[in-house]
């Protein structure tokens, strides 16, 4: 599913409409747009097709697959940017911690640790797991959660904003496959690199590589905007 369509202001207001109304009727839709019938035709036809909406009856509604972009629809269309979750693994094997000289921006030709984003239906260890696997080619035989590190970057204005879940996987192997993120080089704990290290990633290591902090998962169903079966896991 491509969401190409929301580069249009017509169709990203659209979308927008749908924020506070669960469906709308093709009447609701032109008023609200205030532009001829034929293009709010012409509009809703390509989010269809896009899998962004779909008609019931009279009435026109968000597909669940578009339904998950409601909370990021500000950062898709640019009007707005927050901070970006990212997911930090120091993967450690005795006292040796593996890292990664990054070669794309930002801090590109600096070591920093194996890190990347959640994705929507995974857990943190199965993050974890996958970043381990997919950068390294190590299999993890424990991972915990260590620290949380809120981070922001500077250059006249804030250009960047991380929230660091900060994790640590334990492997027994030392043989790693190539990566194309980067370097990737074990570093005894006391000999890393702290000139050409990722200021925060280097502060976690030597601070919270030996912490641990409970982080509460849960689930819950929503149907029909009725909420329920809410569940500690």
């Amino acid at each position: 599913m491509r969401y190409t369509s929301l580069i249009k202001k017509e169709r990203e207001k659209i979308f927008e409409l749908f924020i506070e109304k669960e469906k709308l009727k093709f009447s609701d839709i032109e008023k609200a747009l205030r532009i001829r019938s034929n293009m709010v035709s012409y509009h809703l036809q390509q989010m269809q097709k896009e899998n962004l909406i779909e008609k019931k009856g009279l009435h026109y509604l968000l597909t669940k697959q578009a339904e998950r972009y409601l909370p990021l629809l500000s950062h898709i269309t640019g009007k707005q940017l927050s901070p970006l979750p990212v997911v930090l693994v120091a993967i450690a094997n005795k006292n040796k911690i593996l890292l990664l000289k990054r070669n794309k921006r930002p801090y590109q030709h600096y070591w920093g640790l194996i890190g990347g984003k959640m994705l929507l239906e995974e857990s943190f260890a199965e993050t974890a797991m996958r970043l381990v696997r997919e950068k390294t080619g190590l299999l993890p035989k424990a991972i915990s959660i260590n620290s949380i590190l809120h981070e922001r970057v500077e250059d006249n204005l804030i250009k960047h904003s991380f929230i660091l879940f900060f994790m640590k996987a334990t492997v027994n192997q030392s043989t790693f496959k190539a990566s194309a993120h980067g370097t990737l080089q074990w570093f005894p704990l006391k000999k890393i690199d702290k000139e050409k290290t990722i200021p925060s990633d280097l502060w976690l290591i030597q601070k919270k590589l030996n912490s641990k902090i409970p982080v509460t998962s849960a689930v819950m169903s929503d149907k029909e905007g009725v909420l329920s079966a809410f569940n500690i896991q």
